[in-house]
């Protein structure tokens, strides 16, 4: 009897030694078999938290810089619903009181009506609270609030055959509170009631210490490139309200 069980001991520890020797030769250095996939199956990095949402792509960096004197600032727009204030702009820029969705608590637009009623785009700034449905709980809400908000604003807009280049995304902070920001440029070719084929789209979310983050969407039409020193102007200006 010992001596079946000293041959099954050595058995095992056999087998044992040639699974380790196996895994060990899939860990070897090489070629990454899933480079270019994203996001990978993998446990986070130190520090680091898990997702638990789809994001776009690896994060772009920071907002480029739009050069230009853009347009005139003339004062605050102090959105006490959202807890935020930022940049009033001048004309072309129009404030808006009655045209706000129920998603949006303030926000500035510019008319780019050309030819027709049908051909028209508007460059605009919307302010407002992270539409609960694409609140993420957990220490990447912010970042999954700006780049889902930007999701959102694709899918409701674009057809399938949109071109997207993503601009920036990283983190930043509005008077010492958390954020985000994302940026990209869409493109389509399909005909729709368009006065351009695209727009750079420019989405911030900001830990205002409320219950849902405020998120601030900026929108400027290809035909309106003269506009786009603006969102610098914009998101430069961006404090709490108290």
């Amino acid at each position: 009897m010992k001596t079946l069980i000293a041959v099954g001991a050595a058995f095992i520890l056999a087998v044992a030694a040639a699974i380790v020797v196996t895994l060990n030769r899939h860990t070897d250095t090489g070629p990454d078999a899933f480079a270019g996939a994203y996001p990978l199956v993998k446990a986070a990095p130190t520090g680091v938290p898990a997702l638990t949402w789809q994001p776009t792509g690896a994060p772009a960096g920071p907002l480029p810089v739009f050069r230009g004197p853009g347009s005139r600032v003339t004062g605050r727009i102090i959105d006490r619903s959202s807890g935020i204030s930022y940049a009033r702009l001048g004309t072309p820029w129009r404030r808006l009181t009655s045209r706000l969705s129920s998603e949006h608590s303030s926000g500035q637009e510019v008319d780019g009506k050309v030819n027709d009623y049908k051909h028209f785009w508007y460059a605009a700034v919307y302010v407002g609270p992270l539409d609960p449905k694409l609140d993420v709980a957990g220490p990447q809400r912010l970042r999954a609030a700006a780049e889902l908000t930007g999701q959102d604003f694709v899918k409701s807009l674009y057809s399938t055959d949109g071109r997207r280049k993503d601009l920036a995304g990283t983190a930043l902070t509005v008077d010492g509170h958390p954020g985000w920001v994302t940026a990209f440029r869409m493109a389509h070719t399909v005909d729709t009631d368009r006065v351009q084929k695209g727009q750079t789209e420019v989405v911030v979310a900001v830990d205002t210490g409320r219950r849902a983050p405020t998120v601030v969407e900026i929108t400027i039409p290809v035909n309106k490139p003269q506009l786009l020193p603006d969102i610098n102007h914009l998101v430069r200006s961006l404090h709490l309200v108290r």
